[in-house]
């Protein structure tokens, strides 16, 4: 049977959109998997990288905005997703005003923080869930500005040596400190061996556990972590974290926020904070 021209014709059209549509998704996926090869998820490198791309372009930037300085404002969901971006001039003073940025700026910072998958950014301690920077627009404000992100406590630089981590490799797991609501631990530390990437549960004491597995994106290993309490003999989980990157052969897990609840979970109050300081290192 025949099929008419114009059918024929509809089809064809269909079947091109959804082909164009796949091979968007699957660019937007290597992208994002692309770009997690050399991001670390720290909201300090993203910063650096941000001046970076205001230096190259301070022409253009300018040419869009008289204005010397522009803070940036982001905030995130939980697990990294960006909910909301704004630029403002005269931030938090009572002429403040949202205004317009370079369109390439703004896809730059987009783009940037949207590309660490299913992750809490972090800022060297804490869990970030809002970013409020400020970006000059002149030259010597913006290497300033650069160099203060760069000289903080335990700021990882871009490009640092990374170590290639066997899959079955030993590891030291140092806790410094530790303490979830009320409860404090005393400083420990656990000797242990991977399996295929991945410890064993390991007893930080009879109430608190962790558990740990090593992932390798492109040039980068990457951590991801589960902090469980005990209850009624089952693991609920105090808080995790994915894609913390381990750097020549150590990761630091110096952290502090508020811990989730789980229904059923009578003893945990609302906003309760956990605190903990833990180093792991692999080795042969």
């Amino acid at each position: 049977m025949n099929i008419p021209f114009y059918i024929f014709k509809r089809t064809y059209i269909i079947m091109k959109i959804r082909l164009l549509l796949s091979t968007s998704l699957f660019l937007i996926l290597f992208s994002v998997k692309s770009f997690a090869q050399v991001n670390n998820c720290d909201v300090r490198q993203l910063k650096v990288e941000t001046y970076d791309f205001a230096l190259k372009n301070l022409d253009s930037l300018k040419a869009y905005t008289k204005n010397p300085l522009v803070t940036v404002s982001l905030e995130f969901s939980e697990k990294g997703d960006i909910k909301n971006i704004d630029y403002y001039t005269a931030y938090a003073d009572k002429n403040q005003k949202k205004v317009k940025v370079w369109k390439n700026l703004e896809t730059f910072v987009k783009e940037s923080f949207s590309h660490c998958p299913d992750s809490h950014f972090y800022n060297g301690r804490e869990q970030v869930l809002t970013a409020i920077f400020a970006l000059p627009l002149t030259k010597e404000e913006l290497t300033k500005a650069k160099k203060e992100v760069e000289s903080g406590a335990d700021y990882i630089p871009f490009g640092e040596e990374q170590k290639d981590i066997d899959k079955n490799s030993k590891y030291t797991l140092e806790v410094k400190n530790f303490t979830v609501g009320k409860k404090t631990n005393e400083p420990l530390t656990k000797e242990g061996v991977l399996d295929y990437n991945r410890s064993k549960m390991v007893k930080l004491s009879d109430i608190f556990h962790i558990a740990f597995e090593l992932e390798k994106v492109g040039k980068i290993t990457y951590l991801k972590y589960k902090l469980y309490e005990r209850v009624d003999n089952k693991g609920v989980i105090i808080t995790s974290e994915n894609w913390r990157p381990v750097v020549n052969g150590k990761v630091n897990l110096s952290v502090k926020g508020i811990r989730d609840t789980h229904p059923g979970v009578k003893h945990v109050k609302e906003g309760e904070e956990f605190d903990f300081d833990i180093q792991i290192a692999f080795h042969s």
